[in-house]
């Protein structure tokens, strides 16, 4: 009999005693003989069952996945919760702390229901196996279980998407499976399609060793590689997900010696700090910023990466990231921007366009290189927590989304450091207080970042200017919101409130919508932010959305898979659209039915913009949008976070 057996007699044997004891209590004497056989039986059962269950492996004894095997110094965030159960406790709730994770029923976002996906030839069956997740990787041609199988052991990401690794022959090498698992639309696609990539790249199956030799390094907390040779990979961690002490560095000596309550006693209320660990916030804004620039950054190792492959990174919260990394910028020397792939990463004019790599973004802020000896000195503590508030009521859950500090939500964020607009925001604005045109963060950080499918404010404090725009070709905030008016008309209201020259223009930017020159004729990151921004509530507010159909349903059959994916969730926000249906992994399927709904609105009376390109009755000036969309900026693109 299996464990499962004897769990089930035992079971059976205690809901019956009750019932046993009365019948025995009949006959005296079988009473007496009888409750020892019965205490004996189940004491015989027990003993059997506590034989045949599995010993869980330890840690260190399991084979199939990198484990958890605390590096000198390290003790885990199991041990900080119990003097620290508020920061323990958001912490937890954090996206941070599922940044990788070990799969199993507590931490799988959900998509393992026993269906079946294909793609480019290739069939991918998921499903749950008691408290294990299988995946099978076959021919599309052949039946549901004659594919590869495999066991996927661990996860990064828990937010938008999340990502599944399984074992390379048994060991601690990882692939990566080649789904991706969009939260948000319980959705199952090809990994490389959820990111800006060239088109017609097929299925990738593998990508062995990527988690060893790259996602470690920021998914995980004190990560040895342990790259000895490509047979003999031994990927250790002192904890998975970003922990306690990414931030605040191994904690060792300070649990240590806080065992002591004298010694914790000495610092209650007190300002000095206690040495034995790192607070960030009490760091200079220098050495702040790069707790957070350890892993949202774009550069390389110095060393070249000789240290980093066998024992881990050496930098420690509090040292200075600049001894052991060189941060990489679109000026920086061309080699190195070959190495990072920086073409795609910056916008022509120099600024970030990919999300997760803010600190570059921080270093060109004039906010962050500016500050007044370091007292009005940006960083990403200014705006940001990693703990939430103790006692705030505000939920939880929206802070983890973003992790701002209380009040940061707002203008507070900027006019903290700038206090001389606060008066008279309108002023500064020319926009109704309390408006989304008087947002800070919407002028001076607008969405010209991309990643998790959709656009992300940039993090290199700007002002809109129409020449970047004209010359780089990098949105600007004013026709991100203003999705239907022309470069000509920004360039006009900067000149008429702020006084900024006006820059020459070429006939499209004074005559056609920005918007609408970025998704016909852009690239495809300009193609992507026009698409994300027509579903932007304060945008759909500013700029009278009907005309922006037309659009949007081009942009659903673009080449890019990402794009035509956030071109069907903005679409979605038009109204009379929510109930289209459409696969963006199979768009030729779906064109007969896209085509009829638009049909249907074309017959319908709108007030369309003529820098939009319709004409006087409302309909799109065909001519001139494909001629734009013959000259569309093809280069590939690659913007992966």
């Amino acid at each position: 009999m299996n464990a499962e057996g004897l769990i089930v007699v035992a079971v059976l044997l205690v809901a019956l005693l009750p019932l046993l004891l009365a019948a025995l209590g009949a006959r005296a004497g079988l009473l007496k003989c009888g409750f020892p056989l019965l205490v004996a039986g189940m004491g015989t059962a027990l003993f059997l069952l506590n034989g045949n269950l599995a010993r869980p492996l330890a840690e260190t004894e399991v084979v199939n996945r990198p484990v958890e095997d605390p590096a000198p110094g390290y003790v885990s965030s199991r041990t900080c919760r119990s003097c620290h159960p508020h920061e323990h406790s958001s912490w937890r709730t954090s996206f941070h702390s599922s940044m990788t994770q070990v799969v199993s029923s507590r931490t799988v976002a959900g998509g393992f229901d026993g269906r079946q996906e294909n793609f480019y030839g290739w069939r991918f069956s998921l499903e749950r196996r008691g408290d294990e997740y299988w995946a099978e990787i076959g021919d599309t041609g052949k039946p549901r279980g004659s594919g590869d199988w495999r066991r996927l052991i661990l996860s990064t990401g828990s937010h938008h998407m999340q990502k599944y690794w399984y074992s390379i022959e048994g060991g601690r090498k990882l692939g990566l499976f080649p789904l991706v698992y969009l939260i948000e639309s319980d959705k199952w696609v090809p990994v490389h399609t959820a990111f800006i990539q060239p088109p017609n790249r097929g299925m990738p199956v593998g990508e062995e060793g990527r988690w060893n030799s790259g996602c470690n390094q920021c998914h995980a907390t004190g990560s040895r590689p342990r790259l000895h040779e490509p047979g003999k990979i031994d990927t250790r961690v002192a904890e998975f997900g970003i922990a306690c002490e990414s931030c605040h560095g191994p904690a060792e000596e300070h649990v240590r010696l806080n065992r002591d309550p004298l010694r914790r006693y000495s610092y209650h209320g007190k300002a000095k700090e206690d040495d034995t660990i790192v607070n960030p916030s009490r760091l200079s804004p220098k050495l702040s910023a790069q707790v957070c620039g350890q892993c949202h950054g774009v550069w390389r190792l110095l060393d070249e990466g000789r240290h980093w492959r066998e024992k881990g990174h050496e930098y420690r919260p509090g040292d200075n990231l600049d001894d052991s990394r060189q941060y990489l910028f679109h000026d920086s020397d061309s080699d190195l921007l070959e190495r990072s792939q920086a073409q795609s990463v910056f916008w022509p004019g120099g600024m970030l366009r990919v999300t997760g790599r803010e600190y570059n973004a921080l270093l060109r802020s004039p906010c962050y290189a500016e500050g007044e000896a370091g007292e009005r000195t940006m960083t990403c503590s200014s705006c940001h927590s990693m703990h939430p508030e103790a006692g705030v009521a505000a939920s939880v859950g929206e802070w983890a989304d973003d992790q701002l500090r209380t009040g940061m939500r707002g203008n507070e964020a900027c006019l903290q450091c700038h206090p001389g607009f606060r008066k008279d925001v309108k002023a500064h604005t020319h926009h109704a207080a309390g408006s989304t045109g008087s947002n800070c963060y919407n002028c001076h950080m607008p969405h010209t970042s991309l990643g998790l499918l959709k656009g992300v404010r940039s993090h290199t404090i700007s002002s809109p200017a129409a020449k970047v725009t004209g010359t780089s070709g990098k949105p600007n905030a004013c026709n991100l919101c203003h999705l239907d008016k022309t470069l000509e008309w920004t360039a006009g209201k900067l000149a008429e409130w702020y006084g900024q020259p006006k820059p020459v223009l070429d006939t499209e930017d004074r005559s056609i919508a920005a918007s609408v020159l970025w998704a016909m004729r852009g690239d495809a990151a300009q193609r992507a932010l026009a698409a994300w921004s027509m579903g932007w509530k304060p945008a759909l507010e500013a700029s009278n959305p009907d005309w922006m159909v037309y659009y949007l349903v081009q942009l659903m059959f673009d080449s890019y898979d990402a794009i035509r994916y956030i071109s069907y969730r903005s679409l979605r926000q038009q109204p009379g659209f929510n109930g289209v249906e459409f696969d963006h992994m199979e768009p030729k399927r779906y064109k007969a039915g896209v085509n009829k709904v638009l049909n249907t609105w074309f017959e319908g009376e709108r007030v369309a913009p003529e820098a939009a390109l319709y004409d006087p009755g409302g309909r799109p000036r065909l001519d001139i949008i494909q001629k734009l969309m013959s000259e569309r900026d093809s280069r590939p693109i690659t913007i992966t976070e």
